[in-house]
């Protein structure tokens, strides 16, 4: 499986986040160095790193199940400051529809301290043939 999704030159890419997995079911797994480029000023995770990790496991997620989405709504709850890295998400599919895929999605920390949940729909662009690329 290919899981080299991140693209050179994007906000992902910057930030350091690889793909770790994704599967046919939907399931997808990211992962984030936590480093000064990530932190706010209370040297934590910053929240909107936090956010695009989280949109990243949905994109991975996503990938998996062999479609193509564009954000319809998005919401992220701060559970606990990220104190310690690696970050990783983890995105779990609760309904992958026809034209909707929505998406749990859970972040921990490096000493895996569930320190987020977000909650992201999709709106599905297209679904991709059997065999073909994602």
């Amino acid at each position: 499986m290919n899981c080299d999704v991140v693209t050179e030159g994007t906000l992902a890419s910057l930030l350091g986040i690889r793909v770790e997995s994704f599967d046919a079911e939907g399931n997808g797994e990211v992962s984030m160095p936590l480093d000064s480029r990530h932190l706010n000023v209370l040297g934590n995770a910053h929240g909107g790193a936090m956010f695009t990790l989280a949109d990243m496991a949905f994109a991975a997620g996503c990938r998996g199940a062999g479609i193509l989405c564009v954000s319809a709504q998005c919401s992220i709850s701060y559970l606990l400051p990220g104190t310690c890295g690696p970050l990783r998400a983890r995105a779990v599919p609760v309904r992958l529809g026809r034209t909707l895929a929505v998406y749990d999605i859970m972040v921990y920390d490096g000493d895996g301290r569930n320190i987020a949940k977000a909650v992201m729909t999709g709106y599905v662009l297209r679904k991709f043939d059997d065999g073909e690329e994602a």
